[in-house]
C-alpha cells in the first residue's frame, strides 16, 4: 500500500485532476468528493468532481455540491482519484469513459480490490472522509468551514452518527477538528439524519408492511418490489436507512432488505450487530463491512430470499 504522503505528492504533480466515486453515492462518497475537491481547488489545481448518479437531494445543501458533474469530460486527466469505491464495477460506466494517466484509489472498505496505480486502503477508518482529513494534512491544507462540513457529513453518516462499532478515538478526534473548523452539529445533523422526503416515508411504510421474522426471530427481512417503488414515487436515495428498521428489532441478529430492480435483479442489503455479513455478501459477489454489506443477485425474488436467508442462518450464533 502507498503512503498518504506519496499520494499527496502525486496529486500535487497533476495539472488536471478528476475525482470520482461509486454509483448511488452515499454521504461518505459525496462528503469525501467535496472535501478533497474543494481542498485541491484551494491549492490551485484544476479539479473536476464527478458522480455518475449526481448528488442525492439530502446532500445538496453542502457547499460546492453544484460543482459535481454527472458526465465525464472528454479530456485526458493527469490524475484520477477514485474515492470510497471498493471495485471498478461500482464506477461503471464512468470507468470506461475516464481517460487518466494515473489512477489513485482511496477507500476504507476491507473488500477493496486495490485496482489503482496507487492505493491507500484503511479498513480501520470509519469512513473514507476520515482518511481524507489526514490526506489534507499531507497537502498542507487546513479545512475551512465548507471542507469541514463535507468531511463531517462523510464521517458522521458512515459511522451511523458515531454509534457503529468501528467508530474510534481517531474518528472522534477528526470530528472534533472539524467542529473547530466551524461545523455545527445542531444545524447539520438534522439534515443528515432526521428530515425525510414524503417519498422516503411512503416507501418505508411499504417496507415495514412486508416485515417478516424467521429463524426463531433472529432474522428479520423486508421486501420492496418495483411496484412498491413506483407507487411511492421513491428513488434509490429514499431507501437509505430502511434496512436498519429490520436490524434494530430486539433479539434480531441480522436485518435484510430485498429490493427488486426493473431489470429483474435483486439488490440485497445486509445489516447486523453481531455477525460478519460481508462474508455472506462476498459469497454472492458483493462486499462491504462486517456489519453492513450488500450484493446483487440475478434471480427471482423468491429464490433470492431463500438463498440469502439460508446463508445468513448458517452464520447465526
Amino acid at each position: 500500500m502507498n503512503s498518504l504522503k506519496e499520494i499527496a505528492e502525486r496529486i500535487r504533480g497533476g495539472k488536471k485532476v478528476l475525482l470520482t466515486t461509486h454509483i448511488q453515492p452515499d454521504g461518505d462518497a459525496i462528503g469525501s468528493l467535496l472535501g478533497l475537491g474543494l481542498a485541491l481547488q484551494y491549492i490551485g489545481l484544476s479539479v473536476t468532481m464527478h458522480s455518475t448518479d449526481g448528488v442525492p437531494v439530502k446532500y445538496a445543501f453542502l457547499p460546492g455540491s453544484r460543482k459535481i458533474v454527472s458526465q465525464v469530460p472528454s479530456v485526458s486527466f493527469d490524475c484520477v482519484v477514485a474515492l470510497d469505491c471498493a471495485e471498478t464495477a461500482l464506477l461503471h460506466p464512468a470507468r470506461e469513459e475516464i481517460r487518466g494517466k494515473i489512477w489513485i484509489n482511496i477507500d476504507h472498505h476491507p473488500t477493496n480490490t486495490s485496482y489503482g496505480d496507487l492505493n491507500y486502503i484503511d479498513p480501520q477508518a470509519v469512513a473514507t472522509g476520515e482518511i481524507i482529513y489526514f490526506l489534507l494534512q499531507e497537502l498542507s491544507v487546513t479545512p475551512d468551514k465548507a471542507i469541514a462540513q463535507a468531511l463531517y457529513t462523510a464521517v458522521s453518516t458512515d459511522s451511523g452518527s458515531f454509534k457503529y462499532e468501528n467508530t474510534s478515538m481517531r474518528t472522534h478526534y477528526v470530528a472534533g477538528k472539524l467542529l473547530e473548523a466551524g461545523v455545527r452539529p445542531g444545524e447539520i445533523s438534522p439534515l443528515l439524519f432526521d428530515l425525510r422526503s414524503k417519498e422516503a416515508v411512503m416507501v418505508l411504510g411499504k417496507a415495514l408492511n412486508s416485515l417478516t421474522l424467521t429463524a426463531g426471530n433472529k432474522i428479520a427481512y423486508m421486501v420492496l418490489t418495483t411496484e412498491d417503488l413506483k407507487s411511492a414515487g421513491a428513488g434509490m436515495e429514499d431507501l437509505e436507512g430502511v434496512v436498519n428498521y429490520a436490524k434494530n428489532i430486539h433479539g434480531v441478529e441480522a436485518g435484510i432488505l430485498f429490493r427488486e430492480n426493473s431489470d429483474g435483479t435483486i439488490k440485497v442489503g445486509l445489516r447486523s450487530a453481531s455477525i460478519d455479513v460481508s462474508r455472506i455478501a462476498a459469497a454472492f459477489g458483493g462486499g462491504g463491512h462486517k456489519r453492513a454489506a450488500g450484493c446483487l443477485l440475478s434471480a427471482d425474488l423468491e429464490t433470492a430470499i431463500r438463498e440469502i436467508i439460508s446463508a445468513v442462518g448458517k452464520e447465526l450464533p
